[in-house]
């Protein structure tokens, strides 16, 4: 699917521009021009405007707001919390977030608002449409209520005066975000054809639904949802997993929702963030060696138990997901060698755009880049998929203490993907709850970094005190002798971490001048 944008209507913009909203712009055909909504085309030309926001820029930054990643740039910092205290509700990525995710429900009511005008619109495209756009606002409420908290919540275009509104609590969101997937998951189609891929599915519905649900502790509610996407015989773990993120396998069977990309059509500049210098990138989103210790060693045992972890040599008997998803010394991501530790190579420590812990991202590099900083060769950006289902299902039933033989299978599945081939997890190896809540957890880590769950899973776990605190640390320095790190582990940057305040983000301050009543989140 390629994604459309809507001409906006001259009448509809005077209009609007009368109207300065907390919300993003309305879709301005929709507000001044009475010639639209007069064909089912027109309905669907606005739900594919929606799916636009679902891979703003912003969100490969989501991760330097972890323990995972880090970014040079001071653009991001304020989601980085470092100990300099420069975050502040003034700070560009709150709004950014904000912005975006408003935009996407605000095109979202528009449609709820307007649909019913198209005549002669049969009643099942009307029931997917209707469906495509409820599911796209839901994940943005998602995105929301897990980002801010409690925020301003609208489920239709509001009048100006309607635009001065409090927040609602985030329980009353989670409550309607639930309803809405609940109703519309039989209205989206089970599967998409080629020409439509990147549109809601009801698989999508469900699996949102699981995650929101697991966000919020529903765990019997959470495991029996994602239950219902592993019965529906749609989706299955992929044999490749690089391939889901580099552009190369984007209609897997793994994928559940991706925000969708064309070469030289519709491109982001993703691999311009992560992408090391020799791959024409800036080395600006980067790993962390927190992310490289997290994952196990090939026995399935963690580094600092592992008879076969050696400090001389950590990157070999590891995870394969290590290699898949990171840029370790020598490594060769699309025929180039990255070396950090060669000081004549572009990569090299201290050099222009280089990375700052040592490391880069070999995950989600697109197979070509043209060299362009917004030319990504049209590689999606992966939103949902089968892999998090079933980790959802193993650590719902984990929490509610249902452990069987179907929560080390889910686990199992992940773990022992072809070309991962990790031990399998069994009653022996895991036998108590304890246990395999380290597990699923420590999975969850080394499968989904720069995809956004990493962020709300430090936060739902209330680890985020001690994951994000401290000194953030890069590769091990036994090669460079003219820094004064040598024969240490690099320290990239000091973070603090405000436990009464930053498992929120602030609201953005522009928001506050436009709506006088919303109030600002605890500590900021």
């Amino acid at each position: 699917m390629i994604i459309k944008r809507i001409t906006y209507s001259i009448a509809g913009l005077a209009l609007l521009m009368s109207c300065e909203d907390t919300l993003d712009r309305q879709p301005l055909d929709s507000i001044g021009n009475t010639t639209y909504w007069n064909t089912p085309a027109d309905a669907e030309r606005t739900v594919n405007d929606i799916y636009r926001y679902l891979g703003s820029d912003d969100r490969f930054f989501i991760s330097c707001a972890t323990d995972d990643s880090f970014s040079w740039s001071n653009w991001p910092v304020d989601i980085q919390f470092a100990a300099n205290g420069s975050a502040t509700p003034a700070n560009g990525v709150f709004n950014n977030f904000w912005k975006n995710l408003y935009g996407q429900i605000a095109r979202a009511n528009d449609v709820m608002d307007n649909i019913d005008r198209v005549p002669n619109m049969d009643e099942a495209t009307k029931a997917e449409l209707t469906g495509e756009a409820r599911f796209l606002r839901a994940y943005a409420y998602q995105q929301l209520t897990g980002l801010f908290g409690d925020v301003v919540f609208y489920t239709t275009t509001p009048s100006p005066e309607e635009f001065q509104k409090e927040k609602t609590p985030k329980s009353e969101i989670v409550a309607f975000i639930l309803s809405e997937l609940t109703e519309i998951a039989e209205n989206l189609p089970l599967t998409r054809e080629t020409a439509d891929q990147g549109r809601a599915t009801r698989g999508a519905a469900l699996a949102l639904k699981a995650r929101v649900q697991l966000y919020n502790e529903q765990w019997s509610e959470a495991a029996q949802t994602a239950q219902e996407v592993m019965n529906s015989g749609v989706y299955t773990i992929d044999n490749n997993y690089l391939s889901l993120f580099n552009g190369t396998n984007k209609n897997s069977t793994e994928i559940i929702l991706s925000a969708r990309y064309l070469e030289n059509v519709y491109t982001n500049p993703n691999a311009t963030w992560i992408g090391a210098p020799s791959l024409a990138g800036w080395g600006q989103i980067v790993p962390l060696r927190s992310l490289v210790d997290a994952y196990e060693c090939t026995d399935g045992q963690t580094i600092d138990v592992s008879p076969l972890y050696n400090p001389a040599t950590p990157f070999v008997n590891r995870d394969p997901r290590l290699a898949l998803t990171i840029v370790t010394p020598g490594t060769e991501v699309n025929g180039v060698t990255i070396d950090v530790t060669k000081p004549n190579s572009p990569d090299a420590l201290g050099k222009s755009n280089a990375s700052f812990s040592g490391y880069y991202y070999k995950k989600a590099v697109p197979r070509n880049i043209s060299g362009e900083w917004d030319r990504s060769a049209g590689a999606d950006v992966v939103l949902l998929r089968f892999a998090e289902v079933l980790l959802t299902y193993a650590e719902a039933k984990i929490e509610a203490g249902q452990i069987d033989a179907s929560v080390y299978e889910a686990i199992n599945r992940v773990r022992q993907r072809n070309g991962v081939n990790m031990v399998a997890a069994t009653a022996v190896t895991h036998p108590t709850q304890a246990d395999l809540r380290a597990l699923v957890r420590r999975e969850r880590h080394v499968e989904f970094p720069v995809e956004d769950n990493r962020l709300f899973d430090i936060r739902r776990w209330r680890i985020a005190e001690q994951v994000m605190q401290g000194s953030a640390q890069g590769i091990f320095n036994n090669f460079d002798n003219t820094r004064g790190d040598f024969n240490n582990f690099i320290t990239v940057e000091r973070r603090s971490f405000n436990a009464g305040r930053d498992y929120l983000w602030p609201i953005p301050a522009n928001e506050l001048v436009l709506n006088k009543l919303l109030t600002q989140n605890n500590g900021w």
